[in-house]
């Protein structure tokens, strides 16, 4: 699977890249006008879509709209689950 230039960049931001999480998704969103922003949103509707804002997709813009669609079918098409922290901690309590 071939992934943009602008979306690995963008989800490059979204991920944590240093600490105890690290390789994770971040736990809160980067800026809304970011393309990072997009990404995050992207992976969470699969990682865990509780923490998906509608207003913020609703007012992504085409550069961010694309990125998103391309990061979240890399996401279902992968099968990538277990990049959001909050959504292990439940799995382990066995209440997903």
């Amino acid at each position: 699977m071939v992934i943009s230039d602008k979306a690995a960049l963008a989800l490059r931001d979204a991920v944590a890249t240093r600490g105890a999480h690290k390789g994770k998704l971040k736990a809160k969103a980067p800026a809304a006008r970011s393309n990072g922003y997009a990404a995050w949103q992207a992976a969470q509707m699969v990682c865990n879509p509780f923490k998906v804002s509608i207003f913020g997709q609703i007012m992504m813009n085409d550069e961010q709209r694309a990125i998103y669609e391309e990061v979240l079918h890399i996401f279902e098409t992968l099968n990538i689950r277990g990049m959001d922290r909050d959504r292990n901690a439940l799995e382990r309590l066995g209440v997903w």
